[in-house]
């Protein structure tokens, strides 16, 4: 017999391994040690493509999500991130665009996907008044659907109320809040998310503000609000007071320029009288160009992932179509 075949599948098995331990030490080399998704990229508006804000941070096994905006349940799915296995949630403030996913996300996957582990929140003053409200609006669930397929365990909701500085530190990761200016919404905060020497900034809801810079000085991303209306809208006496709560894409850049991050993206996008879609989101980017800002920069769009390691990789949004059911409690992805 040929010694042919036998020689070409070991040199075939040895090439296959060197390729293997290459990718592997590459894989190593830009290793994630962050992971953003973008939930929801919308404020309280209605548009077909953006739902209510709510950003996911994964860092060392930890899943720390900020505000649970409309559809965030639905989001964190189609994410392929199990509604179950998000249990700490942190809000910016308590404007109603930024809380009102908070009840499905406690209730349906405890009652569905058998979540038996308590919600834990961090936030403003008057986040413990909010989650006693919620709890007596959902008090027929409370009442009859505690099982024994359902422990009552799984519904308890430990409240954390904050002021500015660390909130949060676990197995090296660490949650930093900052005072924002937000006006009918205050008080309002911004975080800063620290993991293994990389940092995520979330401006929240706010105007121009030198926390949002100083916090985010050399941080790998910053994820920033952006209010832009029309021309005609923008002069109007009575819609100053509304630009004045959220941050324009002028003050952006301003922000951007001082603090230099490696990638910016804008979220919870807030437009009037813009055209929908990519032509509205170029003119954003185009605003904040003129204004100055020259480095990296994204417009956010629901479901969009960004990788933050030696390098920050941003990954579109990924098909939904053929996503298989989560509504069973042994259903994983």
């Amino acid at each position: 017999m040929s010694l042919l075949p036998t020689y070409f599948f070991r040199a075939f098995a040895v090439v296959l391994m060197l390729l293997t331990s290459g990718q592997a030490n590459e894989a190593k080399t830009n290793e994630t040690k962050l992971k953003v998704y973008l939930l929801g990229t919308g404020g309280p508006e209605f548009t077909p493509n953006r739902l209510g804000y709510a950003t996911l941070v994964e860092a060392n096994g930890q899943k720390l999500l900020f505000d649970t905006g409309r559809g965030v349940t639905q989001r964190l799915y189609e994410s392929r991130v199990n509604p179950k296995e998000v249990t700490q949630i942190f809000f910016t403030h308590l404007h109603s665009d930024h809380i009102d996913g908070l009840p499905t996300l406690w209730m349906t996957p405890w009652f569905l996907l058998g979540r038996q582990q308590p919600l834990e929140v961090w936030g403003p003053a008057g986040t413990t008044e909010m989650v006693q409200g919620m709890r007596a609006m959902f008090g027929h669930d409370l009442k009859h659907r505690v099982n024994e397929f359902n422990p009552p365990g799984g519904l308890n909701v430990a409240v954390h109320e904050i002021r500015d500085g660390v909130v949060y530190q676990r197995d090296g990761v660490r949650v930093t809040a900052f005072i924002v200016q937000h006006g009918d919404g205050n008080p309002a905060f911004g975080y800063r998310i620290d993991y293994a020497g990389h940092a995520v900034v979330l401006s929240g809801d706010t105007t121009y503000n030198d926390n949002v810079v100083r916090q985010g000085q050399g941080a790998d991303l910053i994820v920033h609000n952006v209010i832009a209306f029309s021309d005609r809208l923008t002069r109007l006496p009575e819609m100053q007071g509304v630009l004045a709560k959220l941050t324009t894409p002028q003050q952006a850049a301003e922000v951007f320029v001082k603090a230099h991050p490696r990638l910016a993206v804008f979220s919870h996008i807030v437009t009037k009288e813009l055209p929908t879609g990519e032509e509205g989101d170029k003119i954003i980017l185009e605003r904040t160009r003129k204004a100055g800002y020259n480095g990296p920069l994204q417009m956010g769009q629901d479901r969009m992932v960004i990788e933050i390691g030696n390098q920050v990789v941003v990954v579109p949004p990924q098909p939904t179509e053929h996503l298989p059911a989560l509504d069973s409690k042994d259903s994983t992805f």
